[in-house]
Parts: structure tokens; sequence; C-alpha cells
């Protein structure tokens, strides 16, 4: 049958989502899925969130567009100051979509050097690692299935040794032992064209929730500023205290130069992306040329920042981080727990609700399945016929998937969730 409209493989027939309400999406069949990963870890705040819909109805009846280079538009206003107060940075710049905003804070970095006459021209990222699908953010991404159609075109700018202890790790290293041999071999790494690292704080959609070192994070900034290189956050996916603090660079108290986000902020209401600047950085471009040199179309939308304006609200007035950091807890020890009747669970891990479950043939050894990625795939697909939607790991280092359901979860509805998954593996037995 034809089929007009191209998605991710071609001709695959998909259930059509035609409502959602809470952690709940409903097909044209009638058919519920319990949301456990936020859609690709966007939907922070659930579904149909009236004062969301409510304030972007509001703005739509007095601004649906002004173009960012004659007007600026009271909703981006108050989405940068908010954003400013709330994390402490003096600066913003906003865009539409992760990808749109890493691109633009790789720019900041290009001209933050460009500004001083002395131009740098190459970038650091980890090896596993995924910051979106702009040439830039691909160039930085280590993530080989999405690489390969466009390697003409990229550069090879992840080279940094993934913080991934389960799988990098040497066989009798401990993990404070790790960290440092990361940090000092990014430290061999970073030369004077090297404009900036750029490194997710908790990994996302490469590997599944991979949460770096405790002494990796502050290394890896120390290492930046020795070497007087700027240092990039990627907290499109775990930002916005999707691990129980506002920004996941928290919980190593780590400030970098430029941090990346997007997903939660429009809490998948709209498309909206956002770059924190730091004073650094803007006010050098500011004393130089005075115009920053790229931007889009859509960036600082009034409709976007409405609606990242009402989810903001929520986040900080409904006390929802708190609630993460209890929630994760409970759905960690539940992950846990089904280690135990499912020898196929290799490693759960993750901070706050950003928790990944790695899957082996071989607990003791750590064998991947045949091919790497097709496990997590299948598991993700089963547990779309138990009604629950998880998202699998596309890197190609292991078999993995990420729960992260929206922050306004339930307990019972986390139960729930752990049911449907555990029938899930057991389907895949």
């Amino acid at each position: 049958m034809k089929q007009p409209l191209i998605g991710g493989v071609l001709g695959a027939a998909q259930p059509i989502a035609v409502r959602a309400e809470g952690v709940w999406l409903y097909d044209s069949g009638g058919k519920a899925y319990l949301d456990g990963c936020s859609g690709a870890v966007v939907s922070n705040l659930g579904h149909g969130e009236p004062r969301i819909l409510e304030a972007m109805a509001s703005q739509a009846q007095r601004l649906s567009f002004a173009h960012r280079g004659s007007f600026a538009n009271e909703p981006a206003l108050q989405l940068a100051e908010r954003l400013c107060d709330l994390s402490g940075y003096p600066h913003v710049m906003l865009a539409n979509s992760g990808s749109e905003a890493t691109e633009t804070a790789m720019r900041l970095a290009l001209q933050y050097w460009q500004e001083q006459g002395k131009p740098r021209s190459t970038f650091l990222a980890h090896e596993v690692g995924y910051h979106g699908a702009t040439a830039g953010a691909l160039s930085v991404s280590g993530n080989a299935a999405r690489r390969a159609p466009a390697e003409a075109m990229l550069h090879d700018f992840n080279q940094l040794i993934p913080p991934y202890y389960y799988r990098f790790a040497g066989p009798s290293e401990s993990e404070p032992a790790f960290g440092l041999r990361l940090v000092d071999a990014a430290r061999r790494k970073i030369d004077r064209d090297c404009a900036a690292v750029i490194v997710e704080p908790v990994g996302g959609a490469a590997g599944s929730a991979i949460t770096p070192p405790s002494n990796y994070l502050a290394g890896l900034a120390k290492v930046c500023a020795e070497q007087d290189t700027l240092f990039i956050a990627d907290e499109v996916m775990c930002g916005l205290g999707r691990t129980g603090t506002l920004l996941a660079v928290e919980h190593w108290d780590v400030r970098p130069d430029l941090v990346v986000l997007g997903k939660g902020l429009g809490a998948g209401y709209a498309p909206v992306s956002a770059v924190l600047v730091s004073a650094r950085v803007h006010d050098t471009i500011h004393s130089g040329s005075g115009v920053i040199a790229n931007g889009h179309t859509y960036g600082g939308n009034p409709l976007g920042c409405a609606a990242a304006n009402a989810a903001l609200g929520i986040l900080i007035d409904d006390c929802l981080i708190p609630e993460v950091v209890s929630s994760g807890q409970h759905l960690r020890a539940g992950l846990v727990e089904l280690m135990r009747s499912h020898s196929i669970i290799g490693e759960v891990r993750g901070e706050g609700l950003l928790l990944g479950v790695e899957l082996v043939a071989d607990r003791e050894t750590k064998a991947t399945f045949s091919p790497v990625g097709s496990l997590g795939v299948s598991l993700a697909t089963a547990a779309q016929a138990h009604g629950l939607m998880l998202y699998p790991a596309n890197g190609g280092v292991n078999d993995a998937v990420i729960v992260a359901p929206p922050f306004t979860s339930s307990t019972s509805e986390l139960d729930d969730l752990l049911d449907r998954l555990d029938n899930s593996l057991s389907s895949l037995a």
C-alpha cells in the first residue's frame, strides 16, 4: 500500500496515535500505551497538560510569529529571563530543536575564537554519544548507524573515550581510576586547534543513560580550563530536572561555558530549544563584532516560548524536581529487582528518571547479542505489544533501552510500567 509520509523505516506500518492524557497514549484502535520513555525523553510533564495548552492557545490569539531579525517578542524575552534566573547563566540564545541548539553552541564556540583573531576549527566529543542530526552536531556524535549515510560530509570529532564504565573500563580497574584515565586521555587529545569539548553529562540515545565516574566531569572541566578550551554540556536529554537536578552537571559541581537545552524545554508541546551562554563567550563576541553570525527562522517563536514558559512554571511551581528524585529511586529499585528474575539484564544505570537497562547474552562476560543493538530493538517492540513504550539505544555498542517516564508518573503507574517490562522481558526469553 502506498504511504506518502516517509518515516524511519520505509514501508513499515505503525499504529496511529490519536490522543494522549497523562502518561498514556492511545492509538486509532483504542489501545493504550504507557509512555515509559516520554516519547524520545521529551514529554517530561506528561500529555494533555491544560496549563500549557491554555498558554499556547492564549498566545496564538495574540501573536503566533514575528521574525527574530526584526522583532523581539514577550514570550521569548520571558523565557530567556526565566532560564537565566533558574540557571544562573547571564545569556540565552533560542532555537527550535536539540540539533539546532547544539549546532548553535558549536558556532558560538568557533566565533568566540574568531573574534579574538585566533580561530580554531576542531571539537572533541565521546566515541559513544549523540548530539543531533545536523552536520556539525552529527560530526561530534559517536553513533555509527546515524553517521553512516552522511559520512562524506562529516568530521571525525568523536575521539574521547566514553565514560562508560560497564563496557570501557579495564578488567580490574576501579571506577575512580577509570575516570582519571579518561581525564588524562582527554588532556593528551586537546590541542591549540580545539575550539571546545562537548559531552553529554549523562549519555542518551547512543548508549542509554551512560553515567560517568564521579570524578570525570569535574576533571574534564579542569583540563578544559587548563588548556584554554571551551566546555559545552549537551543537556538536550538530561537537562531541566530529568536527572533530579535542574542541570545534570550540578551532580558534579561543573559550570560549562555553554549548555544546550531542548526536548523537555517544550515538554513535547512545541518545538523549542536553547543555549545557555556564559559571560565569557557573550562578552567576547559583544566587544568584538557585536553580531551573532547564526540563527534560525523559528528561533524564539512566540508559541514555542509560551509553551516553554508554562512548562518551566509547572516544573518549578509544582516542585517536580524533588519528585523526580523519589520516583527515580522507586523505579530504579524496581529495575534492579527485575535483574533477579531476568539474567538477560546486565546493568541498571542512570540518574533520576533517566535510567538505562543494558541487555547481555551472558552477564558474567558481558557478551553482546548479534547483531549488536538488535535485542534492544526487540525488547522495545515486545514492550509496545504489551502497551509499554521504551527507547532503544542505537549507538552500535550495546543492547539497551532507556526507561524515562514523565515526571508526573504516580507510584502505581511506575509499578504498572515495571509489570509490563517484566512481561516484555519474559516474552523474549
